[in-house]
This record gives structure tokens, C-alpha cells and sequence, in this order.
């Protein structure tokens, strides 16, 4: 009898084990990562005058297994460009971004809004500004779990998107 109990419990135990146990490996092309078109670009504007352009250019990122949570992490820095479109004075661009997690399970899905800024000094043209990067929990099994990266717009009277 004792045998018997000894044996459903490890058979057990050792089911449990493998339906937790996670392949490093599966994350070499982790994250994917969406630039969302209608969020790419936008135009700031102050008194009548557009004075800088800031663009989603790009992204590094990388995936982990957080063991302390048991989930994967997907860690995403988006690139941006800022090019200025009039000689003003102004030196320093801030605007917000997001990333967020296109589909998945419920709990998954979330946007983190994050803020940064840029200094482009008078004379200057363009700048290209990478932020500290943002981290998303995302499912293991789903293979196709994009990540969408975008520029929000914050007022609409001093900023607008660019189609």
C-alpha cells in the first residue's frame, strides 16, 4: 500500500515538474515587435509653428524566464528619430510612447505608457535617442505574441500624428 501511494505521489510530482519546466532556447526570436503605423510619427507644434518631427525608427529588445515569477519577460527599447523642422531655440523634445501587448491571454494583455526626452541642441538637425527600456510579461506558448510600439500624442493642440 505504502509503495502505491509512494508512486502516484512521485508520478505526480514529476508531471508537475515537466507542465512548469520552460526551454531557454524558444526564446532566440523572442520579442516580436510591431511598430503601430497609425502611432509611427508625430509632429510637435508650438505657436503656430511645427518644430520637431519624432519617428519610431526601430527597437532592441530581448526576451528571459523570470524564474522568481515563473513567466517569460519580453524587454523592448524603441529608437526614435527627432529631426527639427524650424530654427527655433528650443533644445529639449519630451514626449510618451507606449508599449503594450497585442494579443494573448487576459492577463497578459496591458499598455505601459513610458516618457522621455531628448536634447537637440540650436543648429542642430536630427537626433536619434534610444530610452531605458520597458519590460511586459508575455505567454510561453504562444509563438505569435507581438508586442506594438507607438508614440502617443499628448495634446492635441501642440501635437499631431503624421500620416
Amino acid at each position: 500500500m505504502k509503495t502505491k501511494i509512494l508512486m502516484i505521489v512521485t508520478a505526480f510530482l514529476v508531471s508537475c515538474a515537466r507542465s512548469s519546466y520552460y526551454e531557454p532556447e524558444s526564446l532566440d526570436s523572442c520579442p516580436k515587435v510591431q511598430i503601430n503605423e497609425s502611432d509611427r510619427a508625430i509632429v510637435q507644434k508650438a505657436g503656430g509653428h511645427d518644430l520637431f518631427k519624432i519617428e519610431v525608427i526601430g527597437y532592441d529588445g530581448h526576451c528571459y524566464y523570470d524564474e522568481r515569477v515563473s513567466k517569460v519577460k519580453a524587454v523592448v527599447s524603441p529608437r526614435f528619430k527627432v529631426t527639427r523642422l524650424e530654427d527655433t531655440s528650443v533644445e529639449d523634445v519630451h514626449f510618451s510612447y507606449y508599449i503594450e501587448t497585442a494579443e494573448g491571454p487576459t492577463r497578459f494583455l496591458g499598455k505601459k505608457t513610458y516618457f522621455t526626452e531628448v536634447k537637440l541642441p540650436k543648429g542642430g538637425q536630427e537626433v536619434y535617442h534610444t530610452p531605458k527600456s520597458g519590460e511586459l510579461s508575455i505567454p510561453v506558448q504562444d509563438d505569435d505574441a507581438d508586442i506594438l510600439v507607438g508614440l502617443y500624442v499628448i495634446r492635441a493642440d501642440s501635437d499631431y500624428p503624421v500620416k
